[in-house]
């Protein structure tokens, strides 16, 4: 196996001066787009285009240096080195985690009207230490044409900058930590396939003093169709007379009578990128993902004909927070073995674990997720929460984050998320508002931001770059440090950027801060009682997977994979759940009548379809 080999020097000062290089300016675009422009949303995918698009661009380069300087050009490993730095960059700076909290700093403060009486409902209660309250710093923030560098307007964002970057560095922390309990687990010995790695590990291949995946003819094929499509429907966009190719179909407009006008948007669409990286994923995990979306439209129509009025029927996001809880409790059940060998290490008693090829000693892992998790919850409950509803929430936050890895590591979805229905939601369902002080409600505010979809949290992405390592035969110890270091630099950059973005241009944040305060705001002012329907349709979720789990165990027909049931519930599944029917048909069609051959033979052409769509529409 290529984990291995012999691991020297494979990441080198090079690679990381080169990503270091190239963070900044993705960063730039990656807060512009999202936050400024609020045009184009990278970071909400989990394959992030405008990194491959820079890896590319970086291969590409180094192309010519394979032939003409071999000494010179960069190795496989430095490419991956350079490509998971990039990747952990873009994704603490991304629109669901250091954004989505930055955003909410001052808006209690600058949002308060006499009318939202919010001076009285959380002025009290906001950490000088964590917030921004001054009104005449807050005045450039939200109203533009200003600069951050004035004495007055560093001294007051320094502090909560300087801790809130600490926060969220230990939260990827303690999810490295995690992935390092994990790594073995799922990658060497239960073998998951990882289909999001498969796009930048072949890019980087190397075969011969060259990138054989840049001599398939197929992937070229792939690459010339997809970019094709999108150059002609980019001058569509920019000269409408010129034509356009549709690549997607309201079905909406054909159910207009009861009960099947109750499937809202109901849709298809031909998303090139979505059908390649579909290519990848298991055949019944694709079966199963267009089968539980229609069987969620299945849901609606049902509820219609028997007359259910209920809003919110049928409960999906908290059918789906129930399906992430059942699919993390499976995971670990299925672990249990490999995990008591590891508590036994750690314990000093005897095991056959062994940790030295590992990112850090499992000891040392163990270690930083107590630790780390000591840290966020006092952090909170310096903010104003209690120490029993911290201790509470990032146990379920981390329960999400973990199924979202494993989910990534088996599925490889394009999206997921868990809309507005993350922990405190589930808490709020639970035990009701009214028995919360409202100094955890108004601490709450900048961590509901963040939780309430978990779109682009770091855990996923730090697996995935174990994974590369593995089949680089990387240095993981050494990558580990550059992973960390990436998130450290890039939390500041982010945090720099998107103050001097916030200066110049004004408000660009606003609308976020007052979604979270306006929350908060209506479980103070109109307390909520338990809600039993909620909890019941988690119960659901989380007994689905359960049986799902339990059939596929016991029976090696069933069709139906747990695993998918959660994914395509996600709002934006919508736009994925054809691209996988037809990468299901497709896949079905060639391994039936081509074999496993034929699959690789086909398979760069949908690697070609992915970097196509990225590429041109990175532009």
């Amino acid at each position: 196996m290529k984990s291995h080999m012999s691991q020297h020097s494979n990441i080198t000062l090079r690679a990381i001066l080169i990503s270091l290089a190239l963070a900044p300016i993705n960063i730039y675009i990656v807060v512009q787009w999202e936050t400024v422009w609020n045009t184009q949303y990278p970071t909400t995918m989990t394959i992030f285009y405008n990194v491959i698009f820079t890896f590319f661009f970086v291969v590409i380069l180094n192309i010519p240096l394979k032939r003409w300087a071999p000494r010179v050009a960069l190795s496989q490993q430095e490419l991956l080195t350079i490509y998971t730095m990039l990747v952990m960059a873009v994704c603490v700076s991304g629109h669901d985690f250091s954004q989505a909290l930055f955003c909410t700093l001052g808006t209690a403060r600058w949002s308060a009207t006499p009318e939202n009486d919010w001076s009285n409902l959380f002025w009290k209660y906001l950490s000088p230490h964590l917030t921004v309250n001054d009104d005449r710093v807050l005045y450039g923030f939200y109203k533009g044409e200003s600069t951050l560098y004035t004495r007055a307007h560093i001294k007051s964002w320094l502090e909560p900058m300087i801790w809130w970057t600490l926060f969220l560095t230990v939260v990827a922390f303690t999810m490295f930590c995690i992935n390092v309990i994990i790594r073995k687990q799922w990658i060497e010995k239960e073998k998951l396939t990882y289909p999001l790695v498969q796009l930048p590990f072949e890019m980087s291949r190397e075969g011969n003093g060259h990138h054989p995946f840049f001599r398939n003819k197929p992937f070229w094929i792939g690459l010339g169709l997809s970019a094709g499509v999108n150059l002609i429907n980019g001058i569509n966009y920019l000269f409408p007379l010129f034509p356009q190719i549709p690549l997607g179909h309201n079905l909406s407009v054909y159910f207009t009578e009861r009960p099947f006008n109750a499937m809202d948007d109901f849709s298809i669409q031909f998303n090139p990128f979505a059908i390649g990286l579909a290519f990848a994923i298991p055949l019944d995990l694709l079966f199963s993902c267009w089968f539980f979306f229609l069987f969620w439209k299945a849901e609606q129509v049902v509820g219609s004909m028997a007359g259910i009025n209920q809003p919110g029927y049928p409960f999906v996001a908290q059918q789906i927070l129930g399906g992430y809880l059942g699919i993390a409790i499976v995971a670990l059940w299925l672990a249990r073995k490999p995990i008591w060998q590891l508590i036994k290490k750690v314990v000093r008693a005897r095991s056959d674990e062994d940790d030295s090829r590992e990112p850090m000693k499992y000891r040392t892992a163990v270690l930083g997720i107590i630790l780390g998790i000591s840290f966020l919850v006092f952090f909170s409950y310096q903010a104003g929460m209690t120490i029993r509803f911290a201790l509470a929430f990032f146990g379920v936050y981390f329960a999400i984050a973990f199924a979202h890895t494993r989910a990534r590591a088996e599925l490889g979805p394009p999206m997921h998320g868990i809309h507005y229905f993350g922990p405190f939601q589930f808490f709020i369902a639970a035990i009701g508002s009214r028995k919360l002080a409202n100094q955890t409600l108004t601490a709450a505010a900048p961590l509901w931001t963040f939780t309430k979809q978990f779109r682009n949290h770091p855990m996923p992405y730090i697996l995935e770059s174990f994974k590369l390592a593995d089949r680089a035969g990387m240095d993981t110890r050494k990558l580990g440090r550059v992973i960390m270091l990436s998130v450290v630099v890039s939390l500041i950059l982010t945090s720099w950027i998107f103050l001097q973005f916030s200066y110049k241009w004004g408000g660009i944040s606003e609308g976020r801060g007052i979604q979270a305060y306006t929350t908060i705001e209506r479980w103070l002012v109109r307390p909520i009682e338990p809600d039993i329907q909620s909890l019941g349709a988690i119960a659901v979720g989380s007994l689905f997977v359960f049986t799902n789990t339990t059939l596929r165990l016991r029976f090696l027909w069933w069709p139906l994979h747990p695993l998918a049931y959660p994914i395509a519930g996600y709002v934006d599944f919508r736009h994925l759940w054809f691209p996988f029917f037809i990468s299901w048909l497709l896949k079905l069609v060639i391994l039936k009548h081509g074999g496993i051959q034929a699959y690789r033979r086909t398979f760069p052409f949908f690697l070609g379809l992915v970097l196509g769509d990225f590429t041109i529409g990175s532009v």
